[in-house]
């Protein structure tokens, strides 16, 4: 049973009747008790208190190119969202009147934007330092891994590289490219705008070319522990240790794994291995004696890997499961729901892998591990507390599928920034551009009646379910500048469908299809309509945590939340 002091009843059933349930340690839930999770295919749950089935991650048997599929499958779909609205509203290429057409009739290429290059639009604008981050953008979501775009200052003699990561075009290496492809990037650009100038993870779903590569923006079976801060450093327990270190508390010479989730409160088991966790007893002594390329592992809350003492490491206890050598894990499942496993050998040094790098650093990245879990007892009830619930519960499951670990719909993003007039009639030829000083000339501020507007005429987002100030959300989301001076990325329509909007149902110029045919079941939303038209080539966003985007500010995303903070029973569904 789950026990509530009952002045957080109203609460629970207000996010409950809006599809959210309600959280607690226990629940089957993500923070918030977030939307329901589809459960694995194969998993089951359990009423006892025995230590559940064990679930394995990839095969660590297999070739090398084996391997490589393996760690493709493992990030596909989830990329980093970073791009600031400042960068993407008062950039040198893509808002720039004279560069923008003959972005996308030229290859994506180092010859097309170099200063002495064959396009007068292109040349110099990349000394532009705001414009050389939405080119890096550019690149990553248009060209795949091995492609890259070089770019020489020649007034300083820098060189940079952007290089290719999602490659939803990567024929726009070699030449130009037509609609499908410019809405693809566009909305991949738009995914990735962030406000917060924060590098958040999020998923991305759509339907691009999947009649050359079926696997791209559809949901992976497992997800990469996040090795990075949101700021966009690396973690230090991910870095080569400089000197030789030793131990599970060492901040250096660490593998990211995989991302698993489980029950908030439960009790859960994991370790190197494909046998069976049963019957697992604490064990101080496990490690004593074992050799310095022994496996240690580290369990940190969230999707994102952490350093000893950090608030997110996650206290473990070693112990010790019948019938195996290799010493285990036991935690406690946090509130988030989901943990990000770390492995490494328990001793590691400057000299790195004895094996040869590439082969090793897959091999550590892919064993084989088991994972178990059972149910937390339910403690007495305090005094004047009322019984809500039964506890939910539901065994651990690593890896944890894509789905599972970003389960908010945020939103879809569609549009095309480049295209035909794709530009603010304000934007003139000679603004946002680099002149032949090396100066960027900024177009000038917005008038009053211009500033929040798209600074993209054909770019268009519309917000998920949840989220209850549609417009405030995006613009927050999407927009850059002070008071007054407002340049945004793009135009917010609303809801992309149904909403669990408790207030005035908004104007929706809403998606057609809410699970688009490619993947039946990813959620990904399809024909949308912005400006008069209907967009087919949006991409979906999807979060780990649903204030990931919008943590900072003051208004509430959640559609059960009233003015005045007064919760809704039952909040209606628009339209």
């Amino acid at each position: 049973m789950i026990y509530r002091i009952p002045g957080l009843l109203v609460f629970c059933l207000g996010l409950a009747s809006a599809g959210a349930g309600c959280a607690g340690v226990g629940d089957d839930a993500s923070p918030l008790d977030g939307p329901p999770r589809a459960a694995p295919a194969g998993s089951g749950s359990s009423s006892g208190s025995a230590i559940g089935p064990a679930s394995g991650g990839p095969a660590s048997g297999g070739s090398a190119n084996e391997l490589v599929a393996a760690i493709a499958d493992a990030v596909q779909g989830v990329w980093g969202n970073g791009l600031s609205a400042e960068a993407l509203t008062r950039n040198a290429l893509i808002a720039n009147p004279r560069a923008n057409p003959v972005m996308v009739s030229v290859p994506l290429a180092t010859e097309s934007y170099a200063d002495t290059g064959p396009y007068p639009a292109l040349r110099r604008q990349l000394r532009h330092e705001p414009t050389r981050e939405v080119m890096d953008y550019l690149v990553s979501c248009a060209l795949e891994r091995g492609q890259s775009v070089s770019y020489t200052d020649t007034s300083t003699g820098k060189e940079f590289t952007f290089d290719g990561e999602i490659g939803i075009c990567p024929a726009w290496a070699v030449g130009p490219v037509g609609a499908k492809c410019q809405q693809l990037v566009s909305a991949c650009m738009l995914s990735l705008v962030n406000a917060l100038g924060r590098s958040i993870t999020v998923s991305l779903r759509g339907q691009a070319f999947p009649e050359h590569r079926p696997g791209l923006l559809t949901p992976a079976p497992s997800v990469r522990v996040v090795t990075k801060t949101e700021d966009g450093d690396t973690i230090p327990s991910f870095r080569r240790c400089a000197i030789d270190s030793e131990g599970a508390s060492r901040n250096c010479g660490w593998t990211a794994q995989n991302v698993g989730s489980c029950t908030p409160g439960s009790t859960v088991f994991i370790a190197t291995g494909e046998a069976p966790l049963t019957d697992c007893a604490d064990d101080p002594a496990s490690a004593a004696g074992l050799p310095g390329s022994d496996t240690v592992l580290r369990v940190c809350s969230g999707i994102r890997g952490c350093d000893a003492g950090s608030p997110d490491l996650i206290d473990p206890r070693e112990v010790r499961c019948g019938g195996r050598t290799e010493p285990a894990l036991r935690f406690v499942c946090p509130q988030s729901a989901y943990f990000s496993l770390m492995s490494g050998p328990r001793t590691s040094g400057r000299a790195g892998l004895s094996a040869p790098a590439g082969v090793a650093a897959m091999l550590q990245k892919h064993r084989r591990f088991s994972v178990a879990s059972r149910p937390r007892p339910s403690p007495p009830p305090p005094p004047g507390a009322v019984s809500i619930a039964e506890a939910t519960f539901r065994d651990a499951v690593y890896p944890a599928a894509e789905a599972d670990v970003f389960a908010w719909r945020e939103g879809a993003f569609y549009g095309n920034l480049w295209g035909n007039q794709p530009l603010h009639p304000r934007l003139q030829a000679g603004m946002n551009e680099v002149k032949e000083n090396g100066e960027f000339e900024r177009a000038p501020a917005p008038r009053e009646e211009e500033s929040g507007q798209a600074i993209y005429r054909n770019a268009f987002a519309c917000t998920g379910e949840y989220w209850s100030d549609h417009a405030a959300y995006v613009g927050e989301r999407l927009c850059a500048g002070a008071e007054g001076e407002v340049d945004c990325v793009a135009t917010p329509v609303g809801a992309c469908g149904e909403s669990h909007l408790v207030a005035d149902c908004p104007q929706l110029d809403q998606c057609s299809v809410d699970d688009g045919e490619l993947v039946e079941g990813d959620r990904d939303f399809q024909q949308c309509a912005g400006g008069g038209g209907t967009w087919r080539h949006p991409i979906t966003v999807f979060l780990n945590h649903p204030s990931d985007v919008v943590r900072d500010f003051p208004f509430s995303p959640f559609a059960p939340v009233l003015p005045g903070g007064a919760l809704s029973i039952n909040p209606p569904l628009c339209p």
